[in-house]
C-alpha cells in the first residue's frame, strides 16, 4: 500500500477540489452553506452553528488522512508512541478544548478568531504537536550544550508570548507573570530532570504542552465563574462509570483493562456526561449530527452514556480481535490517542464553557 505521503492521487483531488470551487458557482454556494457558513455562524454564537452529514463525512476523512500522515510522520522519526507517549499527550488534548473556549469568552477576534473554531483548532492544535516534537527530536540529536539550549527556549517562550500578548487583542495574561511561571517551570525541571528533557523528545513534548496549557487555563480563569458545580458533577459521573466498567469487567468477565482502554472510557464519559447535564440542566443544544439524531428519537440527552458505552466498548472489541494487533501496536496507540480526543476534547469544551457561561 502506497504511504499517503507519497500518494500523488491526494494531492491531485485536492487541487481539483479547491479549482471547482473556485471557478464553478454552485460549488461555491455548497461550500459556503455546508462548510463555510456553520465556522461563521459558530464564531459569532448564531443558531446556524451545527454540523451537518457534509461537513461531518469531509472532517472524517481529513481526520483519517492526518491520522496516516502523523503515523507515518512518526514512525520516520522513529518516535515511539506507545502508552507513556499518550499519556504525556493528554494536556495536548485538554488544550485543545480549553483553547475553544478561549474563543467562547471572546479573546479573539476576526480573521483570528476563525481559527480557533472547530474542527479548525484541533489541526492548528496538531500541527502545534508536529512542531514541539519535531523540534525536541532536533534538540536531542544536536551536539549544543544544554545549557545554550535551554537558554534559547526560555527566550523562544518568553518573547513569542510577548509578541502575542502586544499584537493580539484580548485580555491575555500580563507578560511579566508569564515569565515567571516560564522561569520557575524551567528552574523545577533542572532541578528534577536534569537536561532530560533535552534527550527525550517525548518528555520535552508533555512539559512544553502542559506550560501552554498552565497558560490558557489562567488567561480564563480571570472570567468570572457562573455554573462552578458543572466540573465536579461531570467528573464524578464520569469517574463513577468508568469504576464501574472496570469493575464489572473484572468481576463478571476476568478481563483486565488497560489503562488506555480506561482512559478512553473515562474520556468519552466526560463528554457524554457534559452533553447530557448541557442540555438537561443548563438548556445548550448539541451541535453534531449522530448524537442530535439519537437525542431526538429517544427525548433525552441521558442516552449519550449508554451510546459512549457500547461504541468505546465495540472499539476496544474489535482492537482486540484484530490478530495483527501486536504489529501494529503503534498505530492502535495513535488511534487510540485519536479516539481519547474525540471524547476528552470537546468534553472538555463544553464544561468549561458551560462553567463560564459563555
Amino acid at each position: 500500500m502506497e504511504k499517503v505521503s507519497e500518494n500523488k492521487y491526494i494531492l491531485w483531488g485536492a487541487i481539483a477540489i479547491l479549482v471547482i470551487i473556485t471557478v464553478i458557482p454552485v460549488a461555491n454556494d455548497f461550500w459556503n452553506t455546508y462548510f463555510v457558513d456553520p465556522v461563521m455562524a459558530d464564531s459569532k454564537g448564531e443558531a446556524g452553528a451545527k454540523y451537518n452529514i457534509y461537513n461531518t463525512l469531509v472532517y472524517g476523512l481529513v481526520f483519517f488522512l492526518l491520522f496516516l500522515l502523523i503515523n507515518e510522520l512518526l514512525e520516520s522519526w522513529r518516535i515511539e508512541i506507545d502508552e507513556r507517549f499518550v499519556i504525556l499527550a493528554v494536556p495536548l488534548v485538554i488544550l485543545g478544548g480549553v483553547s475553544r473556549v478561549l474563543e467562547d469568552a471572546d479573546l479573539f477576534e476576526p480573521p483570528m478568531q476563525y481559527l480557533f473554531i472547530s474542527p479548525l483548532i484541533y489541526g492548528i492544535i496538531t500541527f502545534y504537536a508536529i512542531a514541539v516534537i519535531g523540534l525536541g527530536k532536533w534538540l536531542s540529536e544536536s551536539d549544543l550544550p544544554s545549557l545554550t539550549k535551554g537558554q534559547g527556549l526560555v527566550a523562544l517562550a518568553i518573547g513569542g508570548y510577548g509578541l502575542w500578548w502586544y499584537f493580539v487583542p484580548g485580555d491575555w495574561l500580563h507578560l511579566s507573570s508569564w515569565s515567571l511561571i516560564v522561569l520557575a517551570a524551567c528552574a523545577l525541571t533542572a532541578e528534577y530532570y536534569r537536561g532530560q528533557p533535552l534527550r527525550d523528545p517525548i518528555m520535552f513534548f508533555g512539559i512544553a504542552t502542559t506550560l501552554l496549557l498552565v497558560l490558557t487555563f489562567l488567561t480564563l480563569a480571570q472570567a468570572p465563574v457562573k455554573n462552578p458545580e458543572m466540573l465536579g458533577n461531570t467528573l464524578l459521573i464520569a469517574s463513577l462509570l468508568t469504576f464501574a466498567v472496570w469493575f464489572l469487567s473484572g468481576v463478571l468477565f476476568d478481563v483486565r483493562l488497560s489503562t488506555l482502554y480506561l482512559m478512553l472510557y473515562f474520556s468519552h464519559f466526560f463528554d457524554g456526561t457534559a452533553t447530557f447535564l448541557g442540555i438537561e440542566e443548563y438548556g445548550y443544544v448539541e451541535k453534531h449530527v449522530l448524537p442530535t439524531g439519537f437525542i431526538n428519537y429517544f427525548g433525552t440527552a441521558a442516552i449519550m452514556l449508554p451510546l459512549k458505552f457500547l461504541v468505546v466498548t465495540g472499539v476496544i472489541l474489535a482492537i482486540e480481535n484484530e490478530e495483527s494487533k501486536e504489529q501494529q501496536q503503534q498505530m492502535v496507540n495513535l488511534l487510540l490517542l485519536f479516539l481519547l480526543t474525540l471524547g476528552l476534547a470537546p468534553g472538555t469544551r463544553d464544561v468549561l464553557r458551560i462553567m463560564f457561561g459563555t
